[in-house]
C-alpha cells in the first residue's frame, strides 16, 4: 500500500516538476513572477481539448498544436505585457499586476467559449501496468517518462554554451549585454522554454483527468511553492520541491483526506519559509551577500 502510494505520488510530482521547472525557470532568469503561467497551462489544456476532441485530430498532432500554443502565450506575455511595462515602470508590483490581469482575461475568456463545467477527453478506466506490488495508469506512466525526459534534457542543456550563458544571464544580465548579446532574445526564448514546460504538464494532465477553466491557478499555487521549497536560486530545486510535494500529498490523502491536501502544502510553505528560506538545495548566506 505504502509503495502504491509513494509511485502514485511521484507520478503527481513529476508533473508538478515539469511545472515548477518553467516557472522556476521565468523567475530565476528574468525576475517576473510569472502569474500568467497557470493561464499558459490553461491554453495548452484547452487547445489540446479543441483540436482532440472537438476537431478530431490524432491526439499527438493535437499535443503538437497545444505545446505550440502554450509558447507563443508565453512570448506573447513577455513582447505585449512584461518588456512594456518594464520600459514604463520599474516596479515589480506593476509586473504582477500584469501577469494577474493576463491571468483572468484567459481564464474569462475560456470561460464564456468553453463554459466553466470540467471537459473530459477519455472516459472510462485506463490502460494500467503492473511493476510487482505497483500499478500505474497508461497516464501516470507518461507523465513519470515525460519527468524523466525533461530532467535529462535540461542537465544536458546545462552543460551546453547555450545552457552557460543562461545561467550567466540569470546571475548577471547587464554583464551579458555588455558582452554583445541580445537580452530581449534570450528573454523571449526564456518565456518560450519556460511555458513549453506547462504545456507539456497541461497536455498529460488533461489527457488523464480532464480540465476546466481554472485548472492553472492550481498548476501555478503548487509549482510556485515547489520552486520555493526547492530553492529559488537554484534550477534543479524545483524538480525536487515538485516530487516533495507530490509525494507529501500522496501520504496525505492517505491519512487523512483530499481537503487536507492543500493545507498540508502551505504549511510545508511557510515551514520553509520560516525555517529555510534558502530551500532545501539552496545555499544559507549572510544579508550583506543577499544584498
Amino acid at each position: 500500500m505504502l509503495l502504491q502510494l509513494v509511485a502514485n505520488g511521484l507520478c503527481a510530482g513529476a508533473l508538478y516538476a515539469i511545472v515548477a521547472l518553467g516557472f522556476g525557470l521565468i523567475y530565476r532568469t528574468t525576475g517576473v513572477f510569472h502569474f500568467a503561467h497557470g493561464a499558459v497551462y490553461t491554453i495548452a489544456a484547452y487547445l489540446l481539448y479543441l483540436f482532440d476532441a472537438t476537431m478530431g485530430l490524432p491526439t499527438i498532432g493535437a499535443a503538437l498544436i497545444a505545446l505550440t500554443g502554450a509558447a507563443v502565450s508565453g512570448v506573447l506575455s513577455e513582447v505585449m505585457v512584461y518588456r512594456p511595462i518594464a520600459r514604463r515602470i520599474s516596479s515589480p508590483l506593476a509586473t504582477l499586476i500584469g501577469a494577474f490581469g493576463i491571468y483572468l482575461f484567459t481564464v474569462n475568456a475560456i470561460a464564456l467559449i468553453f463554459g466553466n463545467e470540467t471537459k473530459v477527453l477519455r472516459s472510462g478506466v485506463d490502460i494500467t501496468f503492473p511493476f510487482g506490488p505497483i500499478i500505474l495508469t497508461r497516464f501516470q506512466l507518461l507523465a513519470f517518462l515525460a519527468f524523466v525526459a525533461v530532467c535529462v534534457g535540461f542537465l544536458f542543456f546545462k552543460r551546453t554554451q547555450l545552457g552557460r550563458l543562461l545561467l550567466a544571464f540569470a546571475d548577471n544580465p547587464m554583464l551579458v549585454e555588455v558582452l554583445g548579446w541580445n537580452t530581449s532574445t534570450i528573454r523571449i526564448g526564456v518565456f518560450a522554454a519556460g511555458s513549453l514546460l506547462a504545456g507539456i504538464a497541461a497536455s498529460l494532465s488533461a489527457l488523464d483527468v480532464g480540465m476546466d477553466p481554472y485548472v492553472g491557478m492550481s498548476a501555478l499555487l503548487m509549482s510556485a511553492v515547489a520552486v520555493i521549497v526547492g530553492g529559488v536560486k537554484v534550477f534543479e530545486g524545483a524538480i525536487v520541491g515538485g516530487i516533495l510535494l507530490g509525494i507529501v500529498q500522496s501520504l496525505v490523502v492517505w491519512r487523512l483526506s483530499a481537503r487536507w491536501m492543500d493545507v498540508f502544502t502551505f504549511i510545508i510553505l511557510v515551514l520553509f519559509l520560516l525555517l529555510r528560506p534558502e530551500g532545501l538545495l539552496g545555499k544559507a548566506v549572510r544579508l550583506e551577500e543577499a544584498r
